[in-house]
């Protein structure tokens, strides 16, 4: 389950809440007791592992033709733009 980040646009109360995706948004701040909670968009922390993950043989911009110290790609993230 992922935790959420709201805030108060009453009194700036803010808090974390672990809820299921499914459950409804909180709205009522425990602080000030008014209906002014409102979900805040947050980082969210994701470990890439496993094959087709950047760093192995099934990444998109892996090219062996292609390096940074020459003259990179188009699809190389070290191509400067």
């Amino acid at each position: 389950m992922p935790f959420y980040e709201y805030r108060c646009s009453n009194c700036g109360h803010s808090l974390t809440k672990l809820q299921s995706m499914s459950a409804p948004a909180l709205t009522t701040c425990p602080e000030c007791k008014q209906e002014t909670l409102v979900k805040l968009i947050s980082a969210s922390n994701c470990d890439l592992k496993g094959v087709g993950v950047f760093g192995n043989s099934k990444s998109p911009f892996k090219n062996d033709s292609c390096s940074a110290s020459k003259s990179p790609c188009a699809s190389c993230p070290n191509a400067s733009n």
